[in-house]
């Protein structure tokens, strides 16, 4: 009976700290608290000498991946020295980077595996960067992203002195959605140029729609962009003080994505990503549901939903692209369409061609550009239009 309380106590204890582990996570990405923070957590949960996140752009087609987002941290540290040594020195000649092409959501990798053992000799990157280190020994986590991005996360030696558990990987495993919310509000929160993450502040962007709802799903703020989307109405609405999708399978999904992020029992809550379809030629909503950091007068936790609204994107001046991308008037209107957030057919309804038309146009836009998704011609649009 003594060794099954103790085990029973040791069971308790480690599943508290996976839940402040994944507290402190959602805490950070609304920068209620550091990313470093929930760094330091995590590495004492999972028991490495440190991790890294990156979000990166896929379908490199033999190219090195476009780097978006990346952080390394040792113990509770953020390291941004580590980060500009190993993408200026060791990055281009890493042999570990092109076999980690095509990786899996959730497939968990060993570093050791990715390299010959005449590259454990001569390797640059394994010798001078990851055995210096700490990290020769570790593993990659792939997490998929949005919008052709993915995530690969990346942690340093185990602290244990066996060497990675089964305990371990499935603790990692258990990680991955809570990971994958965090970088799905940070970009979204970039993509608005918020330029804090206060509740405060965003309740003030005109680019992000906010939303807190109660543990009930009743909506209890809004900003001024969420307002002016549930007054359309278009695929989301405010039904009797409920927040609810127009169509019924993704109302189930938008209840059960709220339930799960404000449970009853008062359980660490979980993000999740949903997309609402909205009228004819109109891209779909984005929202990302996420934990609250503040109670009701229930003392339960609430839920915060971000909108992303792709039509809510700056307009895109299409003389400005014509004049430095070099691309022809047509060319250059169907890409401003594009980057500004149109579809595909809403594109060919706002120029008066066919569907068709427009996408040739875009591939002769993504060949002159040397680029091969949306995202990057979004990214280089809004570059040029700041």
């Amino acid at each position: 009976m003594e060794t099954k309380a103790r085990f029973v106590k040791r069971s308790t204890r480690a599943a508290d700290r996976f839940d402040a582990a994944v507290a402190e996570l959602y805490r950070a990405a609304l920068a209620d608290v550091s990313w470093a923070s929930a760094a330091a957590l995590i590495n004492d949960l999972v028991r490495t000498h440190g991790h890294s996140l990156t979000y990166l752009g896929l379908d490199a087609g033999g190219r090195l991946p476009t780097i978006h987002l990346s952080r390394f941290f040792v113990g509770g540290e953020h390291r941004p020295d580590l980060e500009q040594l190993y993408f200026r020195e060791f990055f281009r000649r890493d042999e570990a980077v092109p076999r980690l092409y095509g990786i899996r959501d959730r497939e968990l990798v060993y570093k050791a595996d990715l390299y010959t053992r005449e590259e454990k000799r001569t390797s640059a990157a394994y010798n001078r960067f990851r055995r210096v280190h700490n990290t020769e020994n570790g593993l990659f986590m792939g997490i998929d992203g949005l919008e052709g991005c993915g995530m690969l996360m990346s942690f340093g030696n185990s602290t244990v002195r066996e060497g990675w558990g089964q305990d371990q990987i499935r603790t990692i495993g258990r990680l991955v959605p809570h990971v994958r919310q965090f970088a799905r509000v940070k970009r979204a929160l970039a993509d608005a140029r918020a330029s804090s993450a206060s509740i405060g502040d965003l309740l003030d962007n005109r680019r992000l729609g906010l939303i807190q709802v109660d543990r009930f799903g009743r909506v209890m703020e809004a900003n001024d962009r969420a307002r002016d989307i549930l007054l359309e109405p278009d695929g989301l609405h405010d039904r009797g003080g409920e927040l609810a999708a127009a169509h019924q399978g993704e109302n189930s999904e938008l209840r059960r994505l709220l339930g799960r992020a404000s449970p009853q029992d008062g359980t660490q809550g979980a993000g999740g990503t949903m997309k609402v379809t909205r009228g004819k030629h109109r891209a779909p909503l984005l929202l990302e549901i996420h934990p609250g950091a503040q109670a009701d007068a229930t003392g339960r936790l609430g839920a915060l939903v971000l909108i992303v609204d792709p039509a809510s994107r700056p307009r895109v001046d299409a003389d400005l692209l014509a004049r430095i991308l070099g691309l022809t008037p047509r060319e250059s209107l169907v890409a401003a369409a594009v980057a500004s957030g149109r579809t595909i057919a809403g594109t060919a309804s706002e120029l008066g061609c066919s569907e068709s038309t427009v996408r040739t146009h875009l591939k002769q836009v993504y060949r002159k550009l040397g680029i091969r998704k949306q995202t990057e011609l979004v990214r280089m649009a809004l570059s040029l239009n700041r």
